[in-house]
């Protein structure tokens, strides 16, 4: 049985709304989607009262959130665009959901971009994606390797634009997506790679909000900015360990020189292997690492579906956390001397973890389990384990 979300989500454009907030249901907690120009500019929760008020005015609204800039790209010519790729990995397990990211896909407001199904189904007898409608921009290929990161490499190898988007089979994009993406790598040519902001496509069962509670969502900021070891210099001591830093895979854009002097993504990392997770933070420290920049655009939105079930939910999380540590190990094994710098943090990385600075979301009170922190740091001491079984999975499958 699936328990329905005590919270529901509401967008409100204060630029466009000049009503009062009324006409809600009293008693009902809601999360308000605050956006200014079309630009989410932050998330409050509110509790509607007995006259089905949210206690807020519009204006008020506007005054909280006044400080967080807006990217302004409508002057900025279609014709300077760069050519864009996406990539979607899937396993075509849920087709609604994926036909849902392709025609968002297609509806996207960019003058030249393609798209690439990746098929990651391993074995034979599959029955081949059907094609999708969209005048020849969208096409399929296949990976046999198992593995999201194999996936996302086998996309960037047949692609030719000259940045890679990275999304996955569960979100839908907003139309203006690519478009902030392609803006901010046109206006800097400094920037290397890019992770947007991700929202929760519904908020519909409560595992759903669990997501949003425990982690943030994927989303840990509202607020421009951009990151490499010189900016970011001695004014954060977790970065760039730390996975709130950057954005996810499924909202994510690398410049493809960027991608090709990395080493691409991690095939013994991601889900699909048996690390689960962490590879999309992997390629941001590569590219860190080696003096590059990341910038993060709150403006290129997503949204993604949140796994519904509680089951779900818990597997998740033990898998967030798995990744985390086999994420380090991998680091390690690459170059020894992340070990100090990595365990120099741990005792603050732990801290934080435990009593985080700011709330991880609007919610007025937590609902999620209990034990989830316990899951979590369950897959955190896996993490190593399952990294160096992952790295021999991968070494006995290329002999083969």
């Amino acid at each position: 049985m699936i328990t329905p979300s005590p919270v529901r989500l509401i967008r409100i454009e204060v630029d466009a709304v000049q009503r009062d907030l009324t006409g809600y249901e009293p008693g009902v907690r809601y999360w308000i989607e605050v956006s200014r120009r079309g630009q989410i500019v932050g998330v409050l929760e509110r509790t509607a009262d007995q006259a089905g008020t949210l206690g807020i005015t519009v204006k008020e609204l506007a005054d909280q959130f006044a400080d967080i800039e807006i990217s302004d790209y409508s002057d900025f010519p279609m014709s300077r665009l760069p050519k864009a790729s996406v990539v979607v990995p899937t396993m075509y397990r849920r087709v609604d959901l994926l036909q849902r990211t392709i025609e968002s896909l297609l509806n996207l407001e960019y003058p030249d971009y393609e798209i690439i199904v990746v098929d990651n189904r391993v074995g034979s007898g599959h029955t081949p994606i059907p094609a999708f409608s969209g005048d020849g921009r969208v096409k399929i290929v296949t990976e046999g390797t198992p593995g999201v990161s194999a996936a996302r490499n086998r996309g960037f190898a047949e692609s030719q634009g000259d940045f890679v988007a990275f999304t996955d089979d569960d979100v839908e994009v907003d139309r203006q997506w690519l478009r902030a993406l392609g803006v901010a790598f046109a206006r800097d040519a400094g920037i290397d790679a890019i992770g947007g902001t991700v929202r929760p496509f519904e908020l519909e069962t409560e595992p759903q909000l669990w997501f949003e509670e425990f982690y943030g969502g994927f989303t840990k900021s509202l607020q421009a900015t951009e990151r490499s070891l010189k900016l970011v210099g001695k004014s954060d001591p977790m970065f760039p360990y730390s996975p709130g830093h950057f954005g996810a895979g499924c909202n994510m854009a690398v410049r493809r020189t960027a991608f090709e002097r990395s080493n691409g993504f991690d095939v013994h990392l991601g889900g699909g292997t048996v690390a689960t997770s962490g590879e999309d933070l992997k390629l941001f420290l590569d590219i860190v690492f080696a003096g590059g920049t990341v910038a993060y655009v709150p403006s290129a939105v997503v949204r993604h579906t949140h796994r519904r079930t509680e089951k779900q939910f818990e597997e998740q999380v033990f898998s967030y956390g798995v990744g985390l540590t086999a994420l380090f190990t991998d680091l390690i094994f690459d170059d020894p001397r992340h070990l100090f710098r990595i365990v120099k943090r741990v005792p603050r990385g732990m801290w934080l973890l435990l009593h985080p600075k700011v709330p991880r979301s609007p919610s007025s009170a937590t609902s999620y389990p209990r034990r989830t922190q316990s899951i979590q740091l369950l897959g955190m001491a896996y993490g190593p384990l399952a990294y160096g079984l992952s790295v021999a999975k991968v070494r006995l499958a290329r002999r083969r």
